[in-house]
């Protein structure tokens, strides 16, 4: 009895784990355009539904998918409307999922396809480890074979469990315990595939009959709204509205999938009478196909009462100057230089995620710039719409700043420093469009997998992260302005030489031109921006009359 149990547990995590990797394989191999194909196909209700739907079946996972529209919705790029009907047809995606198992699992010999794809898979990583796309497919393969190694195991071991129970002394539990049984399985395996695995492993086993297997599934589907409550945490008030809505179309589904249970098992064991797996599989798909055609005219409707709740407050972008009065210069200069500081700050922070480079690495001098961009190979994936909007917001809030202040009764100090202020305010700006621009330029080079190519694109990203390094310096007053010229100089020729070697990638290395305009263009901006914030740190240091007289009290 123990040893079975250990069986099953073995089968399961054999089964996630196989899952997993396949899931991460996947998501290796669809990259960036994948998440941009999902973003841009959600035009209408139907294209959105359709989008859930072929998203989840491609992944085999409405969990990643969930999670994938909530960082969606974060950042903007789809809207709330849009983001509700991917989440419908992410629930109908996933009964995919439960028909492969179905299927496959227990109508054709396991060993005759997972094994091999499982050895398959292993030559393929071993063989090909460089090449990025050929070892996500052996993942997958791998992934794809262990999932249903484990689901082999799992059955095999809760059929041998299953002939030391008697289904009779289970009859008299309520159908509602099942539901229940259902959610708490997903709720801390976080994967309804799994669930529903196990479930059809038990059917099959004859330990639990078609209608508490069904009673199970529509649990399970219950329990994946916990994935996207779990996400949503901390989230903006959008994300928090579209996880309420897959709590809401799943609870609604299932409340009245469970009022038909009855009708529905009585109708699947007459259309399926010896075939209960795939009945199991029909009745998953059936009731979120249903709630889909009951809620799918509510969207909009559901959209706008969510958008009446998770109200927030509205923050203040900046973090001085509205907290200072224009009418008492001196303190108003000293607030304006601070918050074009804490600008240019932003700034650099902001050009150093567009390179996908984590600002910490570099504004806490945690690596040189080359080691920086050798423990930065990762994508970062952030709202960087947002983050530029911030920038403006607070550049504009800065010049109306500024020119309140330039009313009032100054000397001629005084209107140069505000001058200087206003200048380093529109170079700041200027720099976080120059790198918004190539903001999609340097994700394409970053899913490029040209060799040649990805290194001089990291030689562009280590020239960046040199000069905010020497601007990190200059502002913690390390370097004086004269030192950090003549190193920002060494960065300028830099660049210089990388649109040399740049130009020489398509002759030499039979790089396409597409991506060697992308580079070229990145290299240009990158360059263009640095040298506005070069002109921008002029207000870094700048000291005023009032801190000077401060500084002289203090001695």
């Amino acid at each position: 009895m123990v040893n079975m149990v250990i069986e099953v547990f073995s089968g399961l995590g054999m089964f996630l784990f196989g899952m997993f990797y396949m899931e991460i394989a996947l998501k290796e191999l669809a990259g960036i355009r994948f998440k941009q194909w999902i973003k841009n196909s959600t035009s209408s209700r139907a294209k959105s539904l359709l989008t859930g739907t072929l998203a989840t079946a491609v992944l085999q996972s409405s969990s990643v998918v969930t999670l994938m529209t909530l960082s969606f919705v974060s950042t903007s790029l789809v809207s709330l409307e849009s983001a509700i009907g991917i989440i419908f047809g992410s629930n109908l995606g996933t009964t995919v999922t439960a028909w492969i198992v179905a299927t496959l699992g227990f109508k054709v010999k396991i060993e005759l396809f997972a094994l091999p794809m499982i050895g398959l898979g292993g030559f393929m990583l071993i063989l090909n480890s460089s090449h990025k796309r050929l070892e996500a497919v052996a993942k997958i393969l791998i992934g794809f074979g262990l999932l249903f190694f484990g689901l082999e195991i799992m059955k095999n071991s809760i059929e041998t469990l299953g002939q030391n129970f008697d289904l009779a002394a289970y009859t008299h539990y309520p159908i509602i315990v099942f539901v229940g049984l259902g959610f708490i399985i997903t709720a801390l395996i976080q994967s309804s595939s799994a669930t529903t695995a196990i479930i059809l492993s038990a059917l099959y086993a004859g330990i639990l009959s078609f209608e508490q297997s069904a009673a199970m599934v529509i649990g399970a589907n219950v329990g994946t709204t916990v994935t996207a409550l779990l996400g949503a945490i901390g989230g903006i008030p959008d994300k928090k509205r579209v996880a309420l809505a897959h709590v809401l179309f799943n609870f609604i589904t299932g409340f009245f999938a469970f009022l038909l249970l009855p009708f529905l098992s009585t109708f699947l064991m007459k259309l399926f009478p010896t075939d209960k797996t795939t009945a199991l599989a029909l009745f998953h798909t059936i009731f979120n196909l249903f709630g889909i055609i009951i809620l799918i005219y509510f969207i909009p409707l559901m959209t706008k009462y969510l958008q009446l709740m998770f109200k927030t407050t509205e923050k203040m972008p900046t973090k001085y100057i509205h907290l200072a009065d224009p009418k008492f210069t001196d303190t108003a200069l000293v607030a304006l230089r601070n918050e074009i500081n804490h600008l240019f700050l932003k700034t650099l922070k902001f050009a150093l995620l567009i390179a996908h480079i984590r600002p910490d690495d570099v504004i806490n001098g945690k690596y040189d710039a080359k080691n920086t961009v050798l423990n930065n190979q990762k994508f970062i994936d952030f709202d960087y719409k947002k983050v530029y909007e911030n920038i403006k917001d607070i550049e504009i809030r800065a010049v109306e700043f500024a020119n309140v202040l330039n009313q009032q009764n100054l000397t001629p100090l005084q209107s140069q420093n505000i001058d200087i202020l206003l200048t380093s305010t529109r170079e700041i700006g200027y720099a976080a469009k120059t790198l918004k621009d190539v903001k999609n330029n340097i994700d394409d080079l970053f899913d490029n997998d040209n060799i040649p190519l990805h290194n001089m694109y990291n030689e562009v990203r280590t020239n960046l992260a040199y000069v905010i390094l020497l601007f990190v310096n200059y502002m913690n007053e390390k370097w004086t302005m004269e030192k950090s010229l003549a190193k920002f100089t060494t960065a300028d020729e830099e660049s210089h030489q990388i649109t040399k070697k740049t130009t020489q990638l398509v002759s030499k290395d039979n790089v396409n031109e597409k991506y060697m305009l992308a580079l070229l263009n990145v290299n240009r901006n990158i360059n263009i921006s640095m040298k506005s914030l070069l002109e921008a740190s002029k207000a870094v240091n700048l000291q005023f009359e009032i801190e000077k007289e401060n500084s002289s009290i203090e001695q």
